[in-house]
C-alpha cells in the first residue's frame, strides 16, 4: 500500500505519461463489448465486427477506458474502407463508451448515409471487331449499387466474354471510376486489350501413362480449327476430371502457332488410383435389422476407361451380388455402354426368391445434366408366396430410363432437383402375358437461408404396373410400402396391400411423399425434422379410398468426407394395431 506521499507522485507520474496510461492503473484491466449501431444491414455489421481489431482483441484486456477509445479509433479506417466498397461513400463513425465498474462497452455510432448507385457504364475493347456485351451479360443492372465486389466481378467476366469470341490473350486495361458525391452515383469505364483472334490446333496429353491419347480426345469431343473458347475448353477440362480419371488436369495454351497458324493445346494431367474398395452399413429396427455393403471397382481396365463394379449386400431379407461393366464412348463420345448382372435372395414377409437378372443398354448423355438409357434384359426367378406353390418367372424386358439431375451437390444439395423416370416393358416367356412397371421420382431442395444452413428437401415416388393381374405379376416385382426407403416409422412392406389372409401381397401401384426440413447448427452437426406418408395400392392405379399411412420423426446427421452420417427415430402418426411405436435407421447419407 502505497503512502500518501508515494501516491502522489505516483499520481504525477501518471498525468506525465498520459499517453501511456495503461502503467498508471493498479487493476488487471476491464472487459468489454463492441456494438456496431446505426446499419440497417445486419450482415453488413457482422462484416465489421469481423474486421474489428477492438472485437479480435477482447481477451487482451485494456486497464483503461482511456485506453480502449484508443483501440476504437484505430478500427475507423478500415471500417470507412469497408463501407465504401459497400458504396456508402458519405459514411460518418463516432465512438461512444461507457464504463460500470470493471465492465465497459464500445458503441461504433455509423451513420452510413445514401448508397451510391451505378449511372452509367462504358466499355471499350480495343483492336477486335467484338460485339459489346450487355449490362446482364457481364453481372450488372442499372442503377445498381456500386459495391466494388461487383464492379471487379463485372470486369473479370467482361475479360471471359472477350476471351470466348476466341480472344484468350485479352488483357484488361486500365479501369476509370469517377464519382460523383452530389448525385450519389458512379461512372465506370472499362477497358479490355483484346489482342489476336486465334484457332485452337491439336490437342495433347501428359501424365496419361495408363490412358490412351485418342481415348481422351475422343471423349473430350476435340476438334482442331475452330475458334478458341475458354468457357468450352473449360468444360473439357472439368469433363477429364469428372470421368474420375485423373485428380488434377492443367490445360496449356500456346502462345506461338502451328504451321497451320493455330495454337495447340496441351493438358497436364494427375492419374488416379483405377481401383477402390468400399464398405457400408445400415442399421434398423425393422426386418432387414442390418445392410453390410462391400464394393470393389476398377475405373481403367484396358486403357480407355472401361470401368467394372462388383458390389456385395448382406441383410437379413436380402442378400445380393452385383456386377457392372461400363465403356464410354462408345460409337459416339455421349454413349456409353452399360451392362448390368445381379443374383439375388429375398425372405421377406410377402415372399421367398432366388433370381438372376442380365441387362445390356447404351446410356446417352443429353447434356451435362440429362441422361437416356435404353437396353434389352433377361431375368429369372423362383417365387414363393405365403400360403401359395412355388412358381418360375422367365422374363425378357426393355429397360428405359431418363435420369435429369439440377442439384447443385451430389452429397448435400441445397438447391435444384432430381428426376428419374423408368419405363419397363416385361414379357413373360412362360405365359405371353405382357405388363408395362413405371415408375417417377422426383426430389426438389430449396435453401431456406443464404447460409444454406437451413433446407427444405421433398420426394414424391409414383408407381404403377399396367397390362396383367397381381398374380401374373412376379412377388419381388411388385410395389411395397413402409421401411427406411419408403416411409419411415412403419415396418418394412408393412404399407402394403394383403390377401385374404391377412398375409402382405403386394400392389399394382404406388404412391409416396417426404419432406424434409435439415438445418445445420455447426459445420458438421444437423438436425432434422421429416414426415412421410404413402403407401401401394392393389390397383393399377392409386385408389385414395385407401388411406395414406404418414410417418414423422426427428433426426441427427454427422457430416463427413463421404457423406452425413444418418441416425433417424420416427413413429407412425395414423398408428395401426400392428405397428410399432417406433423405428430407428443409422446409415450414410441423406435419405434423398
Amino acid at each position: 500500500m502505497l503512502n500518501n506521499q508515494a501516491q502522489s507522485f505516483w499520481i504525477f507520474f501518471c498525468f506525465l505519461n498520459f499517453a501511456y496510461p495503461d502503467n498508471c492503473l493498479a487493476n488487471e484491466g476491464i472487459s468489454y463489448q463492441v456494438e456496431i449501431a446505426g446499419l440497417e444491414d445486419d450482415s453488413l455489421a457482422d462484416k465489421l465486427l469481423q474486421y474489428s481489431t477492438t472485437e479480435q482483441q477482447k481477451e487482451h484486456l485494456p486497464k483503461s477506458l482511456f485506453t480502449l477509445e484508443n483501440r476504437a479509433e484505430k478500427d475507423i479506417p478500415t471500417f470507412l474502407k469497408i463501407l465504401r466498397s459497400e458504396a456508402y461513400y458519405q459514411a460518418q463513425i463516432k465512438i461512444e463508451s461507457q464504463q460500470q465498474d470493471a465492465d465497459a462497452e464500445i458503441i461504433f455510432q455509423i451513420d452510413s448515409g445514401e448508397q451510391y448507385r451505378i449511372h452509367a457504364v462504358n466499355i471499350k475493347i480495343h483492336d477486335a471487331a467484338v460485339n459489346q456485351p450487355t449490362l446482364e451479360e457481364i453481372g450488372l443492372q442499372a442503377e445498381q449499387a456500386a459495391l466494388t465486389q461487383s464492379i471487379l466481378d463485372a470486369e473479370q467476366q467482361l475479360l471471359t466474354y472477350v476471351k470466348n469470341q476466341a480472344y484468350p490473350f485479352a488483357e484488361l486495361c486500365k479501369r476509370k471510376v469517377i464519382v460523383n458525391h452530389d448525385l450519389q452515383q458512379m461512372n465506370v469505364d472499362f477497358c479490355v486489350n483484346a489482342g489476336e483472334q486465334i484457332h485452337i490446333g491439336e490437342v495433347s496429353f501428359t501424365g496419361n501413362d495408363n490412358i490412351e491419347s485418342d481415348f481422351l480426345a475422343d471423349y473430350i469431343q476435340w476438334q482442331s480449327g475452330t475458334l478458341y473458347n475458354q468457357d468450352q475448353l473449360n468444360g473439357k477440362r472439368l469433363k477429364l476430371i469428372n470421368s474420375r480419371l485423373f485428380t488434377t488436369a492443367r490445360m496449356h495454351l500456346a502462345k506461338n502457332p502451328d504451321a497451320q497458324g493455330h495454337h495447340p493445346v496441351s493438358f497436364e494431367l494427375t492419374e488416379r488410383l483405377p481401383r477402390t474398395i468400399s464398405t457400408g452399413l445400415r442399421l434398423t429396427t425393422d426386418e432387414e435389422l442390418f445392410l453390410l455393403r462391400f464394393a470393389w471397382e476398377h475405373r481403367n481396365l484396358w486403357g480407355r476407361g472401361e470401368a467394372l463394379e462388383a458390389e456385395l449386400n448382406i441383410s437379413m431379407i436380402k442378400s445380393s451380388l452385383k456386377s457392372s461393366f461400363r465403356k464410354p464412348a462408345i460409337y459416339a463420345p455421349k454413349n456409353t455402354l452399360v451392362i448390368d448382372a445381379e443374383i439375388t435372395r429375398e425372405d421377406t414377409d410377402a415372399y421367398e426368391s432366388m433370381r438372376a437378372e442380365f441387362i445390356a443398354a447404351i446410356e446417352h448423355q443429353i447434356d451435362k445434366k440429362m441422361r437416356i438409357n435404353a437396353g434389352l434384359g433377361y431375368r429369372f426367378s423362383r417365387v414363393t408366396e405365403e400360403n401359395e406353390d412355388t412358381e418360375n418367372f422367365s422374363l425378357v424386358s426393355l429397360p428405359v430410363r431418363f435420369s435429369w439431375d439440377y442439384s447443385d451437390n451430389f452429397l448435400e444439395p441445397t438447391a435444384g432437383g432430381r428426376l428419374w423416370v423408368d419405363f419397363v416393358p416385361f414379357w413373360n416367356m412362360n405365359s405371353s402375358k405382357p405388363f408395362l412397371k413405371q415408375k417417377i421420382r422426383y426430389n426438389q431442395y430449396l435453401s431456406l437461408t443464404e447460409a444454406d444452413d437451413l433446407i427444405w428437401a421433398s420426394r414424391i415416388i409414383v408407381g404403377n404396373i399396367i397390362g396383367s393381374s397381381i398374380d401374373d405379376v412376379p412377388a419381388d416385382l411388385r410395389f411395397y410400402a413402409g421401411g427406411g426407403d419408403t416411409i419411415r416409422g412403419y415396418s418394412f412392406q408393412s404399407v402394403s396391400p394383403t390377401d385374404t389372409d391377412g398375409l402382405i401381397h403386394g400392389g399394382r401401384s404406388l404412391l409416396t411423399l417426404s419432406t424434409e426440413l435439415r438445418g445445420w447448427i455447426t459445420d458438421t452437426i444437423g438436425l432434422v425434422a421429416f414426415v412421410d406418408a404413402g403407401r401401394a395400392f392393389a390397383n393399377e392405379y392409386q385408389d385414395f379410398n385407401d388411406p395414406l399411412q404418414i410417418g414423422a420423426g426427428l433426426g441427427a446427421r454427422y457430416k463427413t468426407p463421404i457423406g452425413a452420417v444418418r441416425l433417424d427415430v420416427a413413429r407412425p402418426v395414423n398408428k395401426r394395431e400392428q405397428d410399432d411405436e417406433f423405428q430407428f435407421y443409422i446409415s450414410i447419407g441423406q435419405t434423398f
